[in-house]
């Protein structure tokens, strides 16, 4: 078919994968293979068919009486979850099940070995904990990084003689207005995203004290991260879509300038795009 892509490579099997857990503030990963930062640890064996990570936006709808259809749907709330199911007993993974908990050291009556005695939290005594899922197909690598979470179910525990008995680890993803409640790292070469491409620039001149707002069209403009006046990066940058951008010139000298789109899929140059009066 016309402009079918097929490619084996982009197919994931998830060969290796790893559950990370910290306290939240703990310094994230900066890419997908580099040493986890100190402070992580891992969760240690889990089924192999256990882990899970679930997006879950919640829709409503507008009905209308002239249609037989929705006239309009907007976003309500967003929600994210793991699930993955734990086979390694210790008190790390305790209180990551329980979310919380605190554990201390009995003396046995009888003498011998230390014992201990775990407790889970009491209401209102749940803490948040920071997450990252590894998952490795061959030469690619991916992490999600997940900066608050916390335990959201009740923990059932089966404990039968034939198999073995696993801890339950359901998070249910936080957020905020001030970071990403998840993201993705990835050495991937599909998710190199598209160079951009650059269509018109207008008005494709203005004062040399800067200032004027400027709108850029094209394709792929979705991961453009600045836009240089020559030598000099603009200011408020707003993308408005994949095919559109604005903004604003910076002081610059009288003369003709080469506009510069940056992105993440590589450099695109209007030579004399831009010339300040």
């Amino acid at each position: 078919m016309a402009g079918e892509t097929t490619n084996n490579n982009e197919i994931l099997i998830p060969q290796l994968s790893r559950m990370w857990l910290a306290p939240v503030g703990t310094t994230a990963p900066a890419d997908a293979t580099v040493e986890m930062p100190e402070g992580w640890y891992t969760v240690g064996l889990f089924t192999e068919d256990s882990l899970k990570f679930n997006s879950e936006p919640n829709f409503e709808q507008v009905r209308s009486a002239q249609s037989s259809y929705p006239t309009r749907t907007f976003q309500t709330t967003d929600a994210a979850t793991v699930e993955v199911d734990l086979q390694q007993w210790s008190v790390r993974n305790f209180k990551a099940v329980y979310g919380g908990g605190s554990i201390s050291a009995v003396t046995p009556a009888a003498g011998g070995g230390k014992h201990y005695r775990f407790a889970p939290p009491r209401i209102g005594g749940r803490t948040e904990i920071a997450g990252c899922i590894e998952v490795i197909d061959g030469g690619k690598h991916y992490r999600y990084v997940i900066p608050r979470t916390m335990q959201m179910e009740g923990v059932s525990k089966e404990l039968a003689k034939t198999k073995e008995s696993v801890l339950p680890l359901r998070l249910a993803i936080q957020g905020g207005d001030d970071t990403d409640a998840w993201y993705v790292l990835t050495d991937d070469p599909a998710f190199q995203p598209p160079a951009p491409t650059i269509a018109s620039v207008s008005p494709s001149g203005g004062p040399a004290a800067g200032g004027t707002a400027v709108t850029i069209t094209g394709t792929d403009l979705g991961s453009v991260a600045s836009v240089k006046f020559g030598d000099t990066a603009g200011t408020g940058l707003t993308l408005k879509t994949d095919t559109e951008l604005s903004v604003i010139s910076p002081v610059g000298t009288t003369g003709v300038k080469d506009i510069v789109v940056v992105s993440a899929g590589g450099n695109v140059t209007k030579v004399g795009g831009f010339t300040y009066a």
